[in-house]
């Protein structure tokens, strides 16, 4: 299977998808190494993870390298892998304290075999966002990232070779579709991240193969700009929450909402800065925002693009299609004023950097305007008053709202989300409960023998 560079559009890399039945036997292995790493207990379990990530540390510029060409952008990958090494950390704490609160360890039980399915937009976090807890928890877990992302699996392997007590139940393989759907009949609990066609495709084969599923798919954030908005910081905060990682983002802004009276002077403010922003076509080095890592999403902008201005669109700043440099796929951050709520762009997800701008006279108008999508979203609301910021966030359909920030800022702060504060089926990700969704209790009844149950028969 070939896989596409999105800086030079070239196929230059493949992949080799594992048959049902390798896959099976690699699962089969797994599960009998688990009950070792399960019982060497949660001390065990965190040096070893500990020190994979001092590997994973020392090779830090392969990574770094092959997760760039991967996603074809650098400032992010460096962001990314900054945050696994956060992640680490923080969940081996949580899992301390976890299992400091049981006496009894048999009185938890964690899943056998745990698959992850992950998503191309971040690679390396979305591999590891799931996996990191689950290993500590007590389970084996098998990766399957994105077909359209892999070339860091190799360099995950190899860190893993120097991590004798990890092997065993960690592994990463190569694949597509078919070997995500696999992973759902081999597995006993899979983590998915991705559209939503795809989650409704493995929520359904979980459901087949009577399995646990914490799937999550994309929401369409919305960005609230109330009268009394610091507007400095709210065109920042919103363009950062737009644009950042080219917009292939799960908790960014695609739409945003100004109150009339400031419309004007925020669109100059965010036309202003945005214009700043410079494509890294020279390298991943040099500018700003890189490429769009898929091309069939390059095509999902374009067709947006087309229909809003098709409708009446008008482009303040950027371009009105992706544009094709060296063989990669860009797009400019692009300013829509003058949009309707029924153009496809602010309907349906995108990612790309892309912020259409709309007007509201009054709260219920931005209510109304924020939850018109079909799935739930990231918001953020700005206001210098806390108690009307406050009022807003609990009327929009959100699963989480920042105010006067942004939810991408906590994401990539390693900070604590509430549970489902994106369009999921899944508790949250970081936190206590990110450990304890891998955990299965175990009811133990002790009856006194010189008691007797009045039902019994007699």
């Amino acid at each position: 299977m070939k896989v596409r560079n999105p800086r030079t559009g070239l196929y230059d890399y493949e992949i080799s998808p594992y048959s049902f039945d390798v896959l099976k036997r690699k699962v089969a292995s797994m599960r009998s190494a688990q009950p070792k790493w399960l019982s060497a207990g949660i001390d065990h379990r965190i040096h070893v993870l500990q020190k994979w990530k001092n590997i994973l540390e020392e090779n830090r510029a392969e990574l770094t390298e092959v997760l760039t060409l991967d996603t074809g952008r650098k400032l992010e990958t460096i962001a990314e892998i900054d945050f696994v090494f956060k992640l680490i950390d923080s969940s081996c704490e949580l899992a301390r304290r976890e299992f400091q609160n049981h006496h009894f360890e048999y009185q938890i039980e964690a899943f056998v075999s745990v698959g992850v399915i992950s998503t191309w937009h971040f690679p390396l976090v979305f591999a590891l966002i799931d996996t990191i807890p689950a290993l500590l928890a007590g389970s084996s877990v098998i990766v399957k990232p994105s077909e359209k992302t892999p070339r860091f699996i190799k360099v995950i392997e190899k860190t893993l070779s120097q991590v004798a007590a990890l092997a065993p139940v960690l592994h990463f393989v190569e694949g597509a579709e078919e070997t995500g759907n696999s992973l759902c009949k081999l597995t006993d609990l899979i983590c998915f991240k991705g559209t939503e066609l795809s989650a409704r495709k493995i929520y359904a084969l979980a459901a087949e193969n009577f399995i646990p599923a914490f799937v999550e798919y994309e929401g369409k954030g919305a960005g609230i700009v109330l009268e009394d908005a610091n507007l400095e910081r709210a065109s920042s905060a919103i363009l950062w929450g737009g644009v950042f990682n080219a917009g292939q983002t799960f908790e960014g802004i695609e739409r945003v909402f100004v109150h009339r009276n400031i419309h004007s002077q925020f669109l100059s403010r965010l036309v202003g800065k945005t214009n700043l922003l410079t494509l890294a076509i020279q390298n991943a080095s040099h500018g700003a925002i890189g490429p769009i890592i898929s091309e069939e999403h390059a095509l999902i902008i374009n067709e947006q693009l087309a229909d809003a201005i098709e409708k009446g669109a008008v482009i303040v700043a950027g371009s009105s299609k992706c544009i094709l440099q060296k063989g990669g796929l860009y797009c400019r951050p692009t300013i829509l004023t003058n949009v309707s709520m029924d153009m496809k762009i602010m309907q349906e997800k995108n990612f790309g950097p892309i912020l259409p701008v709309r007007s509201f006279l009054t709260e219920n108008d931005a209510i109304s305007f924020a939850n018109s999508v079909k799935t739930k979203y990231a918001g953020a609301v700005f206001s210098t008053n806390e108690n009307s910021a406050l009022n807003l966030a609990k009327k929009l359909n959100c699963n989480g709202v920042a105010i006067n920030d942004v939810l991408l800022s906590n994401v990539f702060n390693g900070r604590e989300l509430a549970p489902n504060f994106m369009s999921t089926i899944t508790d949250s990700r970081l936190g206590d409960i990110s450990i304890r969704k891998f955990l299965k209790q175990k009811s133990i009844l002790i009856s006194q023998e010189n008691t007797k149950n009045d039902y019994w028969y007699k």
